[in-house]
């Protein structure tokens, strides 16, 4: 409450910096009630916070980590109110220790190591601020509609942000931004409110611009932001199509996903999101051979398949970067991880389990020249594709 009472005064209200407040006492006890976030005449809530001891611990009191903690989220919102938020404590907090404390972490707030500051604070407050420094990496994600776009995104965020239906799904451009914590979800919504979710799942893409998650793949510890958008082909609303072009012909990114479906490729809407894809960036484009799992081996050969599409991208761009795919089995066993499958999943994931047990279905192999990576840390994950994929966005 002492907290909330502090962002409060400090941000004059503002909905950005209730999310922050939130998220964060969220971290500390749940569910935060909306008076948490109110601001009393003589800031009482503030002084409760700093005369506050632990149970069971006489001399522990939580003056420091609330300070601390004051002047993190200040901070996140705004760093140059550091010093306004130093000044309110001070003439707030009238205990001459209280005091000593709160000298001791602002005027060693940015070298903490010469504080008394709990290392676990400033384990937390380091690791965030060197994921930060990290350059934010844009992948815009394109495809037609059904190539399976929106399951690839749910399998490399490890979480079903996306909903994967037959008719489309995705009308606008969708940020989904990795961010370094695992502590729920955050979204900006269309109509410029901000929300947060303790369960990931439970946030409204369909009503998002913006959502921030903690990445459940091998990419947790990039500093990276998927741009989802609308499936180009969809007849219902040509401004889906329009959406996509437009953000393609910006190259306001760092590099591009093309989702191709492997089962029916090369289709006449797929020839002109690609040829369009291919004459208007300038980034690097990795070129998705979604869907494998859906072949048979009696007579069908991902080796063809393969070589076909690598054919048809020689001819309009030089050595193409082409990862083949299941995007819907790497999905299956990311969300699987969390026990959050339904019943039709469930069967489908033992049935996929079954099939990628032969070589036929052993993916990234057909991507490196039918080498088998032995230094993996999961086997299954591998043979699905995805973590090639996240291996080369890395490196875009």
């Amino acid at each position: 409450m002492g907290l909330g009472e502090f962002m409060c005064y400090m941000s004059k209200k503002d909905s950005r910096a209730s999310l922050v407040y939130k998220v964060w006492a969220s971290s500390i006890t749940s569910p935060i009630p909306s008076s948490y976030w109110q601001c009393t005449s003589n800031f009482c809530q503030i002084k409760k916070a700093v005369s506050l001891k632990r149970d069971g611990f006489i001399f522990f009191t939580m003056r420091r980590p609330f300070f601390f903690d004051c002047f993190y989220l200040v901070s996140k919102l705004n760093s140059k109110l550091l010093g306004d938020a130093y000044m309110l404590l001070y003439d707030y907090v009238k205990d001459i220790i209280a005091r000593c404390i709160l000298k001791d972490i602002y005027f060693n707030w940015n070298l903490p190591t010469q504080s008394k500051i709990p290392q676990q604070l400033i384990a937390h407050r380091v690791f965030d601020q060197d994921f930060h420094k990290k350059p934010l990496k844009r992948i815009l994600v394109v495809a037609t509609m059904s190539a399976g776009k929106s399951t690839l995104i749910n399998a490399l965020t490890g979480y079903r942000v996306n909903e994967t239906r037959a008719t489309a799904c995705t009308q606008k451009l969708c940020y989904l931004y990795n961010k370094p914590f695992n502590d729920g979800g955050t979204a900006k919504l269309t109509n410029g409110r901000y929300i947060y979710k303790n369960d990931v799942e439970t946030l409204q893409k369909d009503d998002a611009v913006e959502i921030a998650l903690h990445f459940n793949s091998t990419l947790s510890n990039s500093r990276i932001c998927f741009i989802d958008t609308p499936g180009t082909n969809y007849s219902g609303d040509k401004c889906h199509g329009e959406i996509t072009l437009k953000a393609i012909a910006s190259n306001n990114y760092d590099g591009i996903i093309f989702v191709s479906n492997a089962l029916y490729f090369d289709t006449e809407d797929e020839r002109a999101l690609l040829d369009y894809t291919i004459s208007h960036t300038k980034k690097q484009v990795i070129f998705v051979l979604n869907q494998l799992d859906g072949f048979n081996p009696r007579h069908d050969s991902i080796k063809e398949t393969y070589r076909e599409f690598e054919t048809i991208l020689n001819t309009k761009r030089a050595n193409p970067v082409i990862v083949p795919l299941s995007g819907y089995y790497s999905f299956l066993l990311r969300i699987g991880m969390r026990n959050k499958l339904d019943e039709v999943e469930i069967d489908d994931l033992q049935k996929l389990k079954k099939r990628f047990q032969k070589d036929f279905y052993c993916l990234p192999t057909y991507h490196l020249n039918n080498t088998m990576d032995t230094n993996i840390q999961d086997r299954e994950l591998y043979k699905s594709g995805i973590t090639l994929l996240e291996r080369i966005i890395k490196n875009v």
